[in-house]
């Protein structure tokens, strides 16, 4: 677990916290200047996934199942405090599995959900899957979606061995995900999305008002898929007015 806390808080006693996961291919470190933006009485923390950040030597994991249960350990001494759940595009259905599976084992159940840049989770993928597709093939496909790695790392190739393997799973887990949720959670759930996002629809956002009986918000942002950088401070703080911070 990645623990983030600004310097001027780090006296300050912690009474809530908000657990992050990423979009695909990215780690704990695009997390890192939200601490400055939180209250200093909230502690952001960001649960490693296989196969990156201090997991690096293990193989990225590909279905969801398996994957909550090897970040489950991460997330439960967490739990003494409310907490709130942020997943951004992957990192959605991840937080949402997530969510279930703390019901599931009985553990106290976050006070907020925050899902980001994904569809709904009944909502089957909309485009042609590329995660099955040779290495050339698919790394082209996800430059063409979303171009969001730099050539100066597609210049790398030890890099981008490891890099593309992250991506594989990452993109499998999002193209491929399969809905197991048993019953509708109760806690609140904001989803935000970006106003120029070509990948996600209004109503793709909006199908996830379906997940809870609880509140239900629908926000966006101005930007792309990547809003989550371009559009930072303002996601913190309606994060944070969500929190009542």
């Amino acid at each position: 677990m990645r623990i983030f806390r600004p310097a001027r808080g780090a006296s300050t006693e912690i009474r809530r916290r908000i657990f992050c996961f990423p979009y695909a291919g990215a780690g704990a470190a695009i997390f890192r200047t939200w601490a400055d933006l939180l209250p200093s009485d909230i502690e952001l923390c960001v649960p490693v996934l296989p196969g990156r950040d201090a997991r690096i030597n293990e193989a990225p994991i590909a279905r969801m199942a398996p994957l909550i249960q090897s970040i489950i350990g991460q997330i439960v001494p967490g739990l003494t405090l409310p907490y709130a759940i942020f997943g951004h595009s992957m990192g959605a259905f991840v937080a949402f599995d997530l969510a279930h599976e703390i019901a599931r084992l009985g553990l106290r159940e976050p006070s907020q959900l925050f899902m980001s840049a994904q569809r709904g989770p009944r909502l089957p993928y909309a485009e042609t899957p590329i995660f099955d597709l040779p290495d050339d093939r698919f790394l082209a496909g996800v430059i063409a979606r979303y171009d969001s790695i730099p050539k100066a790392v597609r210049a790398q190739p030890d890099f981008m061995k490891v890099l593309l393997r992250i991506l594989r799973a990452d993109f499998t887990l999002v193209e491929d995900y399969q809905y197991r949720a048993s019953a509708g959670l109760t806690c609140p759930i904001t989803v935000f999305g970006g106003v120029d996002d070509s990948r996600i629809t209004t109503a793709e956002l909006q199908a996830w008002s379906e997940e809870t009986s609880g509140r239900f918000t629908l926000r966006r942002l101005p930007g792309g898929h990547f809003f989550i950088d371009s559009a930072r401070a303002e996601l913190v703080g309606l994060i944070r007015q969500e929190m009542g911070a």
